[in-house]
């Protein structure tokens, strides 16, 4: 018998407690349905539970990951056509895995053309960045709008969501590969981290005239990044780094008329209405992207722990997706 793996954290605080034991095998309940997962997308958040600092807590043992997709094996829903049936998971938890079992409102089914990898590695990303640009700050053609974290999934899927629009996009980086691969993906200008224009920002405001200001990482918390926006400019936090927490003074958003956007993509979608257009937006952007593109790299299911350590010291570029045995490539 197949023997199938996962990775277990029996100890919050470190990404080195994570484990790799053997799943034992769970009889599905009413309207489960058991998935074998092809990829796995890797997420700051990941990083986040397994410190025990996400707002989701989860206490060990358990298995981190939060996205993934593979293909449905086994059902207990009295539905036979679900077999085979290709899926996104989007679950707080239990992706880091080969094997799943899922109830069917953790799952998505998405046409089999799609490559699981590039399902894996963009399905978040893409949510989080439709949601931002489209459903809350409405990005409109011409305007300028200002990306931190450019080079991560969240800002690749961004600065790509933004340029089909019609936006121009300015991307801070912080190293020249960084900046070759954000310009590759369209980033019109860029700004490097250590650079003069972010310790001067006054003196280069009327240089850019940024109408919004993308912010992934909380790099508002280290720099005077506000500073950049024009008068009636929205500011959207996505997420922070390592705790960088920033309170904002109240007298920054009414001297320039500031609109401030706060983003929590999941719980976003968990509430709307519209829930059905959102995902058939969000496919119909990822099936437009190639998994052999600049911002994908495919990494063994062993490999899972040093490239989340690479995530966490930022020195991964674009997209780390994560493949297990069970996965088939798809090419274009």
């Amino acid at each position: 018998m197949l023997k199938n793996f996962h990775y277990n954290c029996n100890k919050l605080g470190n990404i080195a407690n994570l484990k790799i034991e053997e799943i034992k095998k769970k009889r599905l309940k009413k309207n489960n349905v058991r998935v074998a997962i092809q990829a796995i997308g890797l997420n700051y958040v990941d990083i986040l539970m397994i410190r025990g600092k996400y707002q989701h807590k989860i206490l060990p043992p358990f298995t981190p990951g939060i996205e993934a997709c593979g293909i449905i094996i086994e059902e207990n829903c009295n539905d036979k056509k679900l077999i085979n049936k290709k899926v996104i998971i989007n679950k707080k938890g239990g992706c880091f895995s080969e094997e799943i079992v899922l109830y069917l409102d953790e799952i998505i089914i998405i046409p089999q053309e799609i490559d699981s990898a590039l399902a894996a590695g963009t399905f978040v990303n893409t949510l989080t960045s439709y949601i931002s640009l489209c459903e809350i700050i409405k990005l409109k053609k011409n305007q300028n709008i200002l990306i931190t974290g450019a080079s991560g999934g969240v800002g690749s899927a961004s600065i790509k969501l933004a340029k089909s629009i019609g936006a121009n996009t300015l991307a801070i980086i912080s190293s020249k590969d960084k900046e070759t691969f954000v310009k590759k993906l369209g980033a019109d200008k860029t700004i490097m981290l250590n650079s003069k224009e972010l310790e001067s920002i006054p003196i280069y405001r009327s240089k850019y005239q940024i109408d919004i200001i993308l912010d992934i990482n909380g790099l508002i918390k280290t720099k005077k990044i506000l500073s950049f926006l024009k008068w009636n400019g929205k500011y959207i936090i996505i997420g922070f780094m390592d705790e960088n927490y920033y309170n904002i003074p109240a007298q920054h958003i009414l001297i320039k008329g500031l609109s401030v956007f706060g983003v929590r993509a999941g719980e976003y979608f968990k509430k709307s209405s519209n829930k059905k257009q959102i995902i058939n937006k969000v496919i119909k952007l990822i099936k437009q992207d190639n998994i052999n593109s600049i911002n994908f790299k495919l990494v063994n299911f062993r490999d899972l722990k040093k490239n989340l350590i690479d995530l966490k010291n930022r020195t991964s570029v674009g997209k780390n997706i994560v493949i297990t045995k069970f996965y088939k490539k798809i090419y274009k």
